[in-house]
């Protein structure tokens, strides 16, 4: 039988609502949390499990993780399994929207805690060990065994080894443990404990509803920001981290950029990096409509193309600030301060052809142009070119604005002039440039990036509609 929200097991929790005030103190105590994890979405309670903590999937999806809260006597031997089955029938029922279960409870008995603590074991020390470790793996099998001994399948085992954790959870200490999750997740805030007591009372609020509505998270951060009162804008200029080293994890926003960086980047295909643009914009949708705050924190250690992708996806068109990460040292495009000597030398070439393509280098501190004539076929060769060039170097956000004014002044003179519909551009310079100057390349034309890999320029993104 599949999971549903009319099977017995999810609307019975919605029908006795007034007895569960234990898992209210849960969600609350771990709001905090949840605000620190970027991709956390909403919270809502009496669905199909007791809690569904809700998180941005991408491709339409919400993955959710599925809580069951216990709060009275610990569980029988038979009551722990019908909870750990019911895991099970959900994740049957949709694993992709169900990968991750917990079971929170006040204690667990004799029989129960030996599994729940090899269970925590794996979980917290194993962590330090490589997923192929011999000493990992064998655990593995070691709880395993345990469960077949005891009667229970394989199958279900492993089931609970890849997705259900467990929780041990005292409410009576809820209210000063809020304090202590606030601190430990946003410490950035520097709240009285007058305002704490004040966001707990607007969150117990907003928690209380939770059986009949969702509570989103932009709901959560606008209580927030009303405690915060004058100090608002401090958290609105709190920047939403993006992660694009590897593999995303659980609760984060981002996306695995290996292949976009790495020297097999030749090979990817123009399907690929559009896939890898709707993907950004799905987040980027997922941010503006989830938080009023704009801010996006990135890494400039990308490749150039790459860069260029994420600074165009979170535009300033848009309505996002970027907070870039270079070098160990940070720049805003909020920060609007701009230098008045000129960074570029601009050269143009009139073209043999009328075509409504050109091609566009800008290179520093050393020139390219040699290296793109090798690289693109003839007839652009030998079409209408831009080629920016400097020997400075990018000393501070205001020189970087400068350079970006002039880059983007010059490609909107070069497309009009010619009337182009499509610039091939070129770039050599550090990555945070180009991720600076895809912030602010709206309104040119269609832009085809290309990289330098393995001795030659290789096309790869297409910017622009």
């Amino acid at each position: 039988m599949k999971a549903s929200l009319l099977a017995p097991e999810s609307t019975g929790g919605d029908t006795a609502r007034d007895g569960f005030g234990y898992q209210d103190a849960y969600v609350l105590q771990n709001l905090p949390l949840f605000l620190f994890q970027p991709a956390f979405s909403h919270v809502v309670s009496e669905a199909t499990g007791d809690v569904e903590i809700c998180y941005f999937g991408g491709g339409g999806l919400t993955v959710r993780t599925f809580i069951e809260a216990k709060g009275g006597a610990a569980l029988s031997w038979g009551d722990f399994w019908k909870e750990i089955e019911q895991f099970k029938k959900v994740f049957d029922t949709s694993p992709a929207e169900f990968p991750r279960f917990v079971l929170v409870c006040r204690d667990f008995n004799s029989r129960t805690s030996p599994l729940v603590e090899m269970v925590g074991r794996v979980r917290g020390v194993g962590r330090s060990y490589d997923a192929t470790s011999p000493m990992l793996t064998g655990s593995h099998e070691e709880i395993i065994a345990w469960g077949i001994e005891k009667g229970l399948s394989e199958e279900m085992m492993t089931f609970i080894l890849g997705h259900v954790a467990f929780e041990t959870y005292a409410d009576e200490s809820a209210q000063s443990a809020f304090q202590g999750e606030l601190t430990k997740h946003l410490p950035s805030l520097d709240l009285r404990s007058s305002d704490i007591a004040a966001f707990r009372l607007m969150c117990l609020e907003l928690v209380s509803r939770s059986s009949r509505q969702p509570v989103h998270r932009a709901e959560i951060e606008a209580a927030l920001s009303k405690v915060l009162g004058r100090d608002a804008s401090l958290w609105a200029q709190t920047p939403t981290p993006l992660h694009l080293d590897g593999r995303v994890p659980p609760f984060a926003l981002g996306l695995d950029a290996t292949a976009f960086n790495g020297p097999g980047r030749d090979c990817l295909s123009a399907e690929d990096w559009w896939r890898a643009q709707e993907r950004l914009e799905e987040i980027g949708t997922f941010v503006r409509q989830s938080r009023q705050r704009a801010a996006v924190a990135l890494s400039a250690k990308q490749r150039m193309s790459l860069a260029c992708t994420l600074g165009f996806v979170f535009s300033a068109t848009r309505g996002f600030i970027l907070d870039v990460e270079h070098n160990g040292g940070r720049m805003r495009t909020d920060d609007h301060s701009q230098g008045v000597e000129q960074f570029f030398s601009v050269q143009t070439v009139q073209g043999a052809g009328a075509g409504a393509e050109g091609v566009a280098t800008i290179s520093f501190p050393t020139g390219m142009a040699n290296d793109v004539t090798a690289g693109i076929a003839a007839n652009l060769a030998s079409g209408h070119a831009l080629h920016l060039v400097s020997a400075r170097a990018v000393d501070g956000i205001a020189t970087m604005n400068k350079a970006v004014a002039e880059t983007k002044a010059a490609l909107v003179s070069f497309r009009s002039r010619h009337r182009l519909e499509v610039i091939h551009l070129f770039i050599k310079g550090p990555s945070h440039f180009a991720m600076m100057l895809g912030h602010r390349l709206n309104g040119v034309c269609r832009l085809q990036l290309y990289d330098w890999v393995a001795g030659r320029y290789v096309p790869t993104a297409l910017l622009g509609d």
